[in-house]
């Protein structure tokens, strides 16, 4: 018997039992999720302005690792949406727009990873993409004391790059509690915006 004809055929039955993967995200990795996707959050600057965003809901779907692919590998996402003072108005005037604010995302190493898209009045945070969530539990904790509360579980998240650095939306650095999210971002000049309110409709 023959069975180098049925070469194809068994290869062809090993793709099609592999197609069709779906890598989900685990429980566990929701850790650094602090949202539900109802919160209103409410923030005052060091000069007396104040700025509120509107948490909008949540969702979770598949996305193909390569469209291309002809059986690719579904990735999970979570996304939180919100509805946020626009950075940067064309015409000056303050408005609101909607963007997503952060995404957990699966991948096919199985290392999940985490997106900030944190948007404000006159703030925009050039940085948050891709963070591994085993990269975030390498960072040190550390305390900070706001007039709403004291934080014990506080990373600090950085810009990935410095080519905005000179306008004045620019976000030096976030201050991300690991059980309430941002709780404070800064700006230059010593100028900073608090968490000063945090309710759920």
């Amino acid at each position: 018997m023959n069975f180098r004809k049925y070469i194809p055929i068994f290869l062809l039955i090993i793709q099609l039992t592999s197609c069709g993967k779906t890598i989900r995200l685990a429980d566990e990795d929701f850790k650094w999720i602090p949202y539900k996707g109802t919160e209103t959050l409410v923030f005052s600057s060091t000069i007396g302005d104040t700025d509120t965003i509107y948490l909008s809901g949540s969702d979770r779907q598949t996305v193909p690792s390569d469209p291309l692919d002809v059986f690719p590998t579904e990735l999970e996402h979570y996304t939180i949406a919100a509805r946020h003072s626009d950075p940067a108005p064309s015409d000056g005037s303050q408005h609101y727009i909607n963007s997503i604010f952060l995404e957990l995302s699966a991948s096919e190493d199985k290392s999940p990873y985490l997106t900030i898209n944190h948007l404000g009045k006159d703030a925009w945070f050039y940085g948050g993409d891709f963070m591994e969530l085993k990269d975030l539990d390498t960072l040190q904790l550390v305390s900070l004391v706001t007039k709403l509360k004291t934080y014990h579980d506080i990373v600090l998240l950085y810009p990935e790059s410095y080519e905005y650095s000179g306008r004045s939306d620019f976000i030096t650095r976030i201050y991300w509690s690991k059980s309430e999210g941002i709780i404070r971002y800064d700006k230059k000049d010593s100028i900073y915006w608090e968490l000063t309110r945090k309710y759920s409709p």
